[in-house]
């Protein structure tokens, strides 16, 4: 339906008309934006958080607050809102250092800085001349792995673990992204581990949110470092994320609709813990030429039907229908899924489905899930 999301009083109309049951809000600044409060106040169930609770996505620096005020583990930090206090700041991190802008930035508003030189470009980039907020803080050694939790502002249940590859090169080089592929689960995050997460981030995470009056509904994902120390929290979004969902999806073996339900409706406790194929889903983005820049669009893609014939799943997302069929029409443009016994064969079956796709402006990575990979292969 062609509905602006942002027009919360048309939104509610619709789903009164159409006697909507259950709500399902996707991305972040919808949510950010205050549409899951419009909606619950007009009597609908939403599977999303309030405004207020989405600040965990919206505001970097609400979440290090929060994470400080709490003991929840992650990196050292600070608050700045001016170039003079980035800059004292990084004198006292030095490199290398991570700058975060604080609101929404689609998951591209992260510099990893190795040198003071490439922190100071994003500093530039950030106090342009306009007000700006930022978090500077140290770097974490470590390997990334994502935990999903579902969650009805009371209990806290996981929903698995993937392993996303932000850098648009190969050997994870070049700039961040919003993600160019990822597998499930991350067995980096170790039964052990995910435990500990969701002991000592999660959950007194959802318990410092119901204690100030703002209790978080929705599927919490935990971007997490696994340091010496233990899992540490890089940042949460309020969202499955992308590509995160495409391989977390084809493992659930639960109805996702009564799981979304019952988050909404308060009854998370009710049910029993969602159930998960122990197969790997793993997925590879396919991107517009130009992706993490201004990505070229209009590009002709064929072969989607070829690409699914052995079992594999094409997720659209930066697509639209031209005269002459599909054609590109944003950064990330397909995202092409496979599931197997093991994360080799998983890499090798989607890969299998990449190379049946004709795009000729668009490229990916040729090495989603390399780590796990040569872990299996020890």
């Amino acid at each position: 339906m062609p509905l602006d999301a942002a027009d919360h009083a048309a939104v509610a109309s619709f789903c009164a008309e159409h006697a909507i049951g259950l709500v399902v809000i996707g991305p972040e600044a919808p949510l950010v934006a205050g549409l899951a409060d419009d909606l619950r106040a007009a009597g609908f169930a939403v599977f999303g958080p309030s405004a207020a609770a989405a600040r965990l996505e919206g505001s970097k620096g609400f979440t290090k607050d929060l994470c400080a005020a709490h003991g929840i583990p992650t990196a050292a930090f600070a608050r700045v809102t001016s170039r003079a206090e980035a800059d004292a700041a990084l004198a006292r991190f030095g490199a290398p250092v991570v700058v975060k802008a604080d609101g929404l930035a689609a998951g591209k508003g992260v510099t990893v800085a190795m040198t003071l030189a490439e922190a100071e470009a994003a500093l530039d980039a950030l106090f342009d001349g306009s007000p700006a907020e930022a978090v500077i803080e140290e770097y974490l050694e470590g390997e990334e792995a994502s935990l999903f939790a579902l969650t009805d502002g009371t209990t806290v249940v996981a929903l698995g673990s993937a392993q996303d590859h932000k850098r648009v090169g190969d050997g994870d080089t070049g700039p961040n992204t919003g993600g160019m592929g990822a597998y499930s689960p991350a067995r980096v995050l170790t039964p052990e581990l995910e435990a500990r997460a969701l002991c000592e981030i999660v959950q007194p995470t959802v318990d410092a949110l119901a204690g100030m009056g703002c209790p978080y509904s929705g599927v919490l994902y935990a971007g997490l470092m696994l340091t010496a120390d233990g899992p540490k929290l890089i940042e949460y979004n309020a969202r499955f994320g992308d590509p995160e969902a495409q391989v977390l999806m084809p493992r659930l073996e639960d109805d996702l609709v009564e799981l979304l339900h019952a988050v909404a409706t308060g009854t998370l406790a009710d049910r029993p813990a969602p159930r998960l194929s122990p197969h790997v889903a793993l997925t590879v983005v396919m991107a517009a030429r130009g992706y993490p820049g201004t990505p070229e669009t209009g590009g002709a893609i064929r072969g989607i039907e070829a690409a699914e014939a052995n079992g594999a799943t094409v997720f659209q997302a930066g697509t639209s229908a031209g005269p002459d069929g599909l054609v590109a029409s944003g950064g990330r443009v397909l995202a092409v899924t496979a599931t197997a016994a093991s994360v080799a064969a998983a890499q090798a079956a989607a890969y299998a489905a990449v190379d049946a796709i004709d795009f000729p402006t668009g490229f990916c990575r040729r090495d989603i899930g390399w780590r796990e990979i040569a872990r299996e292969t020890r």
